[in-house]
Order: C-alpha cells, then sequence, then structure tokens
C-alpha cells in the first residue's frame, strides 16, 4: 500500500538530487533540510514502508553500511576507498560470461569498482 507523506517524498527528493545511494543517516540530515522536524525514527520506519512498496531498493556490501536508492535499470557501483561513499555510474552493466557449476543457475549479477571518487582525487 503506497502512503505518499511529506516525509517519504524528502527522501525520494534527496535521493534524486543527490544522484547516489545513501544510508539513512545520511538521508536524515540532507531531508532535514526539506523537512525540518524529520526524525531518525520517521526516515526508518519510512525507509522500511518503501522497502515494502518498492519505492526503494536496499545496497548491501561487505564491510559498508546499507544504502538506498530508487529503483533503477542495472549499473555499475563505485566505492570510493577514501571517503567510503557508493556512487552510482551511469554506465551499462557489463555482461559476463559465468561457467557455474552444475545445479548453480545465475539470477543476476553486480559489479562494483573501489577506487578514489572526483572530489578526493582533486583534494589529494
Amino acid at each position: 500500500m503506497e502512503r505518499q507523506t511529506r516525509q517519504r517524498q524528502a527522501i525520494l527528493d534527496v535521493l534524486r538530487k543527490e544522484k547516489r545511494p545513501l544510508t539513512a543517516e545520511e538521508i536524515h540530515q540532507l531531508g532535514k533540510a526539506l523537512v525540518p522536524r524529520l526524525g531518525l525514527t520517521t526516515v526508518y520506519r519510512s525507509i522500511k514502508d518503501m522497502l515494502e512498496d518498492r519505492d526503494l531498493v536496499p545496497l548491501r556490501y561487505p564491510g559498508q553500511p546499507t544504502r538506498y536508492e530508487v529503483p533503477a535499470p542495472e549499473h555499475i557501483h563505485f566505492i570510493c576507498n577514501r571517503c567510503r561513499r557508493l556512487y552510482d555510474l551511469p554506465l551499462p552493466q557489463a555482461d559476463v560470461t559465468l561457467h557455474l557449476p552444475d545445479g548453480f543457475v545465475a539470477e543476476g549479477q553486480e559489479l562494483i569498482i573501489f577506487g578514489t571518487c572526483a572530489e578526493c582525487s582533486k583534494n589529494r
């Protein structure tokens, strides 16, 4: 059941403006500029509802906090080794031929690139 509230709209607006997956804490900090009384508990509750409604998808990578993004066609993610931010790269997912053991069935793939983002590179 989709419920559009000011809080949910603020979360979507923040994610679209930043153009990268964000943690709940980042969403909270940036969302307060749009809804000054936005609480962290409300952000978590809204994220939970939005995940159930499929308005958001979670990104979980080892050693990284869970981040959230608006569903989009398959794309590549970039993790900066310096600032630890996660970025969406506007590149199509590479088609990798897999040679899986018998009985294994691939249902998708994810390409993650690690390195230094543009902002950290210029601040070196």
